[in-house]
């Protein structure tokens, strides 16, 4: 990568809003004729392999990125895309595991609804836009970590790659390839949820004063084949309320159906919960087993498997997102709707944004705060900021109701808007209490199968990228809450206890950093491992 030391703008990560941005830079760019060199840096082997979603999709944002985008009648994905459209939208409350009730469509804020909708596998979008980005002269490279921001006069000056061919004890190996540093005029971070090297300049630079800390959700996601004749159908979207989360866990399930009799079930659950026991993994098994739901499924075979965070903090947790020489865009930015339960649009109109913004500021040759802060200009005026702030105070109502949760925060929430002040938020790891679900084996697959079926994957031998601070060789988390909650909230089963001995397992990981976000103790450190090592997703 010797020719990549000094480049003009540099995207980290190969996710939707960066591939966005990138597409519409080059598009300004090769309008005017200008030549710039534009590189997007993905820590996957592929493209799209890092990737899952939940991913109900309001692709309207592709008319202003690419016009004319749902003619092209020969692109596969186009034709997957349209034939995917949403028709059924329906809400239920599952109040036990054999009762469902229908939630009535006017009760439902129209922001909910999902009709016209598309869903998508944001594995297989990125991989369009990604193919879009390399015809306009972007160029992609595959299979290397960006680990450290480069600061230099108050001024992000590019990033450090990661170490490549180093043993467990971080020895050169006959393969080495030292991390080099990239210099670039502007540095746009786009790692998604929880991004390490985002997280670093909102701090360095003070981004997030007077603001929210962030707080997040997790989501476990199962991709089913189904029978050819099925109860669940195509063009269709369920949500679900209720069973197996206690009331006290802002959460919900979902079923949304895909091409070629494929369905996907997820669960997500907000990182603030209070139980020590809590497995996301078995609480999708328990779901699968609700009546209603196992009927859906019936005869199905789970043929993949993933996990992620996202950001749930909403308007008054979104930092600053511009300093001297660097932009954040999409997740990484905090640009989710916890009242729409979605985010991937945002993502999108956030990378044509930082597009814009990094076009105008090439033209003045001006890379400064204030110059780049037109993104944020921009981001303000479009849809993204206006309904982030209609919903500003939604996911926090969920927070104050306690042991009641949606009973009484689902009612609360149609007047979150009226609250003229700022509701503050608590990182998800303070909720963290000694008391236990206590959960019976409801059958489906277990977490070492699903993680089989995510085709994770990390070299044996190398450094592990996940290391503890000091205290936690001193003291056992078993002796605060009768339990290891690391080995339950792992989706992954990267932690295990024997004899209160951990055995960890970090090839398992699925890279969702559900682990260093709620740990109750924060005693886990989570780096991004090799470039090229982790999940290998393809239609998630």
């Amino acid at each position: 990568m010797d020719e990549l030391k000094k480049i003009d703008v540099l995207f980290i990560g190969g996710g939707p809003a960066n591939l966005a941005g990138a597409i519409k830079l080059k598009q300004l760019l090769n309008q005017k004729g200008i030549n710039q060199s534009v590189v997007v840096i993905e820590k996957a082997e592929k493209i799209g392999q890092h990737h899952l979603s939940g991913a109900i999709f309001e692709a309207q944002v592709l008319n202003e990125l690419l016009p004319g985008w749902q003619d092209d009648e020969e692109d596969k994905f186009v034709t997957k895309l349209l034939a995917n459209r949403i028709i059924k939208d329906e809400l239920y409350l599952l109040n036990s595991k054999n009762m469902a009730f229908r939630i009535p469509d006017f009760i439902i804020p129209a922001s909910m609804h999902n009709k016209d909708a598309y869903s998508v596998s944001i594995s297989e979008l990125v991989n369009w836009l990604a193919g879009i980005a390399i015809k306009l002269g972007v160029e992609i490279y595959t299979g290397f970590a960006a680990k450290e921001i480069v600061v230099e006069n108050n001024r992000v000056k590019g990033v450090k790659l990661g170490d490549k061919g180093l043993d467990k004890e971080r020895h050169p190996l006959s393969n080495h390839v030292p991390g080099e540093i990239i210099e670039a005029k502007v540095t746009v971070l786009g790692e998604g949820s929880a991004g390490l090297l985002a997280e670093d300049v909102v701090n360095r630079f003070k981004l997030n004063a007077k603001k929210n800390p962030q707080i997040y959700s997790m989501g476990v996601k199962e991709i089913i084949k189904l029978p050819e004749e099925n109860a669940f159908g195509a063009n269709r979207v369920i949500h679900f309320l209720g069973f197996p989360l206690p009331s006290d866990i802002y959460g919900a399930g979902s079923i949304y159906s895909m091409r070629d009799n494929l369905v996907a079930v997820a669960l997500v659950m907000a990182l603030d919960w209070r139980y020590a026991d809590l497995n996301p993994q078995q609480e999708l098994q328990i779901f699968k087993s609700h009546s209603m739901i196992k009927n859906f499924l019936k005869g199905g075979e789970v043929v993949a498997y993933g996990a992620k965070t996202f950001p749930e903090g909403g308007f008054y947790s979104v930092p600053q997102l511009a300093a001297d020489g660097v932009i954040i865009v999409g997740d990484a930015a905090g640009l989710t709707n916890a009242k729409k339960r979605k985010g991937l649009h945002y993502a999108i109109k956030s990378g044509i944004a930082a597009g814009e913004a990094i076009y105008q500021a090439i033209e003045k040759q001006d890379f400064t705060t204030q110059s780049l802060k037109k993104y944020h200009d921009i981001l303000n005026e479009s849809f993204v900021m206006k309904e982030l702030y209609a919903s500003r105070n939604y996911r926090q109502i969920f927070t104050r109701t306690g042991r009641l949760g949606y009973y009484l925060g689902a009612p609360l929430s149609f007047f979150q808007s009226w609250i003229p002040h700022r509701l503050s938020t608590k990182p998800g790891y303070e909720g963290m209490r000694s008391v236990q679900l206590k959960r019976q084996p409801a059958g489906g697959i277990d977490r070492l199968t699903a993680v089989n079926l995510s085709g994770t994957t990390h070299r044996e031998d190398e450094p592990t990228h996940i290391t503890f601070r000091e205290a936690c060789q001193n003291e056992s988390c078993n002796k605060y809450f009768g339990c290891h909650p690391c080995a339950s909230f792992c989706p992954a089963e990267v932690y295990k206890f024997e004899d209160d001995k951990l055995i960890l397992s970090p090839s398992n990981c699925l890279h969702c950093q559900t682990c260093r976000l709620k740990c109750p103790r924060q005693l886990i450190k989570w780096e991004v491992p090799e470039g090229g090592d982790g999940p290998r997703y393809k239609i998630m």
